[in-house]
């Protein structure tokens, strides 16, 4: 939470992401969180974040923490259609990388990895299990383009996000080695 007025809502956000394990996102202060509010309400602040990067970073939230998808639904009742949209989106997103990544989420998290329900594809009208990964990527991008009307990367975005986290947590590791 902010521990005084002075501190930007993006970085109290930040700051609250790296007591969470999510430490790839750069902060303009040197200001450290003490606790991370309620699940609900900290997926809600993301998405209404103007900084993309710090939206982004619920699909990261996501697959460091599959537990919050169980507070997926109460996030969305605070949040309009777009920004519901959006997480929507995201957490699809999120889901559909725990699948492509399984191997390396589940090393980096010591093995507990719990899946992360599959809330939103048959709403968003997304590929069926049955297609390969890389393809339900590609269509949820698309989806994403066309509901959103921003003609983005979105595929590329998701696993950008994937990859700073995941490698984040290996140049964590390494480190924590070398000492």
């Amino acid at each position: 939470m902010l521990a005084t007025h002075s501190v930007s809502e993006e970085e109290a956000l930040v700051a609250e992401l790296e007591l969470l394990g999510i430490r790839y996102l750069s902060r303009q202060t040197l200001y450290r969180a003490v606790k991370v509010r309620p699940p609900a309400q900290l997926i809600a602040d993301l998405v209404r974040q103007p900084s993309a990067r710090v939206r982004e970073a619920l699909i990261s939230l996501f697959l460091t923490r599959p537990e919050y998808a169980g507070a997926v639904l109460a996030a969305l009742a605070r949040l309009s259609e777009n920004q519901g949209l959006t997480l929507r989106l995201f957490y699809s997103a999120a889901v559909l990388l725990q699948l492509e990544h399984r191997d390396a989420l589940s090393a980096a998290t010591g093995g507990g990895l719990r899946p992360l329900p599959d809330l939103f594809s048959a709403e968003l009208e997304l590929l069926g299990g049955d297609a390969p990964i890389h393809a339900r990527i590609a269509a949820l991008g698309q989806t994403h383009r066309e509901r959103t009307g921003i003609t983005a990367n979105w595929a590329g975005t998701y696993e950008s996000v994937a990859c700073k986290l995941l490698r984040r947590w290996e140049m964590e590791r390494r480190w924590s080695q070398s000492k």
